[in-house]
C-alpha cells in the first residue's frame, strides 16, 4: 500500500517499503493529438504570432510617426517665431536703414542750377492759384548763387579807369545786395523773393508766406518718408 504522504505531490519523491510490481506507466502528460489537429495548433499559434508581431509593429510605427509628427510640429514652430522676430527687427530697423542709405546718396550728389529751379519751382507750385501771394524763398548761400547766375548772365568785367569812388561805392552796394531779398530769379513768379539762409544745406528750401513756413529741408523729406515706412503718425 502507497502510503498517504506518497500522494499528495508528484514533486516529491515517492519511497517504496518494497519494490512495486504489478503496475506500469504507459503514458504521462496530456494526450495525443493527430496530425490534422497538430497543425492546426501550428497554424493557430503562427497567426496569433503574426497578429500580435503586426499589432506591436503598427503601434511602435504610430508611436514613432507621433513622435517625430510633435518634434517637426516644434521645429516649425521655433523657425516661424525666429523669423517672426527677424521680421520684426527688420520693420524696425528698415526706416532708419532707407533713410541713412538717402542720405548717404544725397550727401554725394552735386545739384546744379536746373535742379535748384526745380526744387523751388515744385515748392512754390504749392500756392497754385495764389497769384498775388507773396512769398519768401530761402536756399543756402551755394544754391541761391547758382540760381541768380542761370538768371542774371554774367556781366562784362568793369574797363579800368573808373575812379576809386565809383569802386568803393559798388564794393559797399555789395554789402548790402541781398538784403530785402532778389526777385526776377523764377520766370513767372514775379511775387517770389529770395533769401539766402547759411543753416540750410545744398538742395534745402523754404518757404515763407502769410500762411505760415512750408519746410522744404531734404532732412524734413527723409524723416517724413521714415515716418510713413513705420507707419508712425
Amino acid at each position: 500500500m502507497i502510503p498517504e504522504v506518497a500522494t499528495l505531490s508528484y514533486n516529491k519523491s515517492i519511497p517504496f517499503p518494497e519494490t512495486p510490481a504489478g503496475f506500469k506507466v504507459s503514458f504521462f502528460g496530456d494526450p495525443p493529438l493527430s496530425n490534422e489537429q497538430a497543425d492546426d495548433q501550428k497554424t493557430s499559434a503562427y497567426e496569433r504570432g503574426k497578429a500580435e508581431a503586426t499589432d506591436f509593429y503598427q503601434a511602435e510605427i504610430k508611436r514613432l510617426r507621433d513622435e517625430y509628427a510633435q518634434r517637426q510640429e516644434q521645429l516649425l514652430s521655433s523657425l516661424d517665431q525666429k523669423t517672426t522676430d527677424v521680421v520684426g527687427k527688420l520693420d524696425q530697423r528698415l526706416p532708419d536703414l532707407i533713410v541713412g542709405l538717402a542720405e548717404r546718396v544725397l550727401g554725394q550728389i552735386e545739384l546744379d542750377a536746373q535742379a535748384i529751379e526745380g526744387i523751388v519751382r515744385n515748392m512754390v507750385s504749392e500756392f497754385a492759384g495764389q497769384d498775388e501771394e507773396k512769398l519768401e524763398v530761402y536756399l543756402c548761400p551755394q544754391d541761391l548763387s547758382l540760381l541768380k547766375a542761370m538768371a542774371n548772365p554774367q556781366k562784362e568785367p568793369d574797363e579800368g579807369g573808373e575812379g576809386d569812388d565809383e569802386g568803393f561805392a559798388s564794393a559797399i552796394a555789395g554789402i548790402f545786395d541781398g538784403l530785402d531779398g532778389d526777385d526776377a530769379l523764377l520766370a513767372g513768379y514775379p511775387n517770389v523773393k529770395f533769401f539766402e539762409d547759411e543753416s540750410l544745406s545744398s538742395g534745402d528750401c523754404q518757404i515763407k508766406s502769410r500762411f505760415g513756413l512750408l519746410d522744404g529741408r531734404i532732412a524734413t523729406k527723409l524723416r517724413k518718408i521714415g515716418e510713413e515706412i513705420s507707419g508712425d503718425d
